[in-house]
């Protein structure tokens, strides 16, 4: 099976152990189901889905992978690590420094809520964040339309927990640089996540300069001009070409586990990437 060709592909998905709302077993059901090649799943800074897959998966075939939260000049830069070892001891350090920073984090918001006289237990917020309790913005969003002090996820972003609201408080993060080493160290290739979302997309070129492997260039956030120059400076500075619909299980039309529409330069960027992490793991 691993020699043919990869055809339809996902390498943004995310489960359970993030702020997806699926079990591994349950994306892996969906997505065979879908006749989809290759997939990731792509938590948010832990890779404890791959302690829970199932035993046998095939025909599907599954790149590890991990959606690394990063700061680039205090701007928020998310990047795709693919192929890293999951049990690499200090990528697995990193993540539980991340881990209980984002629980201390999240009561510091909680905090600055009851300020503001909404009062939410840190216990409630924990019910929404899965079976790693890695606590994410989303899930503060949910105890706030739980309560109904907000009507929409989105409108609790607005009001209360957005970059600029009065309830929010900064992530423990790394330096996108350190991001981009640590994904090297443990045998991965770094892949800025959703491009098209950076605060300034000349932060590119300085990823240039620090080794970065590749671009997202396809995601539902991105229109095909946006695609296209994405395609266009891969291109011309020698990057790997990626693609993923961020799913996250939530009933959103763009946002559905399926394959991406790929250019065949995304496929055969990707069969590149599969085929050097079946190198270093056969």
């Amino acid at each position: 099976m691993d020699c043919l060709e990869i055809r339809s592909i996902n390498l943004h998905i995310h489960s359970q152990y993030s702020d997806g709302v699926l079990s591994p077993k349950s994306i892996i059901e969906r997505v065979i189901s879908s006749n989809i090649d290759l997939i990731s799943i792509t938590d948010h800074d832990t890779v404890e889905a791959y302690r829970h897959l199932p035993d046998n998966y095939l025909p599907l075939r599954i790149i590890p992978g991990i959606e690394f939260s990063s700061s680039w000049k205090g701007d928020d830069v998310h990047i795709l690590g693919y192929g890293v070892d999951t049990d690499n001891r200090e990528l697995n350090e990193i993540l539980v420094w991340m881990k209980e920073g984002r629980h201390s984090r999240a009561e510091k918001m909680l905090y600055k809520l009851s300020k503001l006289g909404i009062k939410i237990p840190v216990e409630q917020v924990l019910s929404f964040a899965g079976e790693m309790k890695l606590i994410v913005r989303p899930h503060i969003a949910k105890a706030l339309v739980a309560e109904n002090h907000c009507k929409t996820k989105q409108e609790a972003f607005d009001l209360y927990i957005g970059n600029d609201a009065p309830a929010y408080e900064p992530k423990p993060v790394l330096s996108t640089i350190d991001v981009i080493n640590f994904i090297h160290k443990a045998g991965g290739i770094a892949i800025v996540a959703h491009p098209g979302k950076l605060k300034s997309i000349f932060y590119l070129e300085d990823f240039i300069k620090a080794n970065i492997d590749g671009i997202e260039v396809w995601h539902p956030d991105h229109n095909e001009g946006m695609r296209k120059e994405l395609e266009e400076f891969c291109l011309k500075n020698s990057l790997l070409q990626t693609g993923g619909t961020d799913f996250h299980g939530e009933d959103d039309a763009e946002n559905m586990i399926r394959a991406v529409p790929s250019t065949d330069m995304i496929v055969g960027d990707v069969n590149t990437i599969w085929n050097k992490f079946k190198c270093q793991t056969s």
